[in-house]
C-alpha cells in the first residue's frame, strides 16, 4: 500500500495505472480490475462508476504502454520480448519468388521492352497489333 501513497492523485487515471505497473518490485503483471480500482481509490472515485471505468479501460487499450497477457490481466510493454520475425528461404533456389517485390515502374518497362521485341519479330511490313492484346 505503500507505492499507493506515493502516486499523485492528480494524475489522469490511465497515468495512475501506468505508475502502478511500474512501481511493482516484480514486474508482474496484475489483472485491470485491480488496477482500475487501486486507481479509483487514488483518485477518490466511487467503485461503482462503470461509466468512468469503461473510458479508462478503453484509454488503457489505446495506450501502446500497455500489454494485455490474456484474461484481463495486464502488463507493461516494455516487460514483453519484442517479436522476432522471420523468414524462411524456400528449397526452390533460384526460382523461388523474391521477398521483395520489384518496383513496378521496372514490371511495365519489361513488359514494353518484351513487347518491342515481340512486334519486331513481325517484321513483315504489316503494322497490327496482337489479338491477346486487344482482349478484355
Amino acid at each position: 500500500m505503500e507505492e499507493i501513497c506515493a502516486i499523485d492523485p492528480n494524475l489522469p487515471e490511465v497515468e495512475i495505472v501506468y505508475e502502478l505497473l511500474k512501481s511493482s518490485d516484480d514486474r508482474q503483471s496484475k489483472k485491470l480490475r485491480d488496477l482500475l480500482e487501486q486507481a479509483f481509490l487514488i483518485k477518490g472515485i466511487a467503485l461503482d462508476n462503470h461509466q468512468k471505468m469503461a473510458a479508462v479501460h478503453t484509454e488503457i487499450i489505446l495506450d501502446n504502454r500497455f500489454a494485455s497477457t490474456g484474461k484481463g490481466i495486464w502488463g507493461l510493454r516494455e516487460w514483453t520480448r519484442e517479436k522476432i520475425v522471420r523468414r524462411t528461404v524456400s528449397r526452390a533456389g533460384l526460382n523461388a519468388y523474391p521477398f521483395r517485390r520489384r518496383s513496378i515502374f521496372t514490371e511495365i518497362e519489361e513488359e514494353e521492352q518484351a513487347s518491342a521485341n515481340k512486334h519486331n519479330k513481325n517484321n513483315d511490313g504489316t503494322n497490327f497489333l496482337d489479338e491477346e492484346e486487344w482482349e478484355e
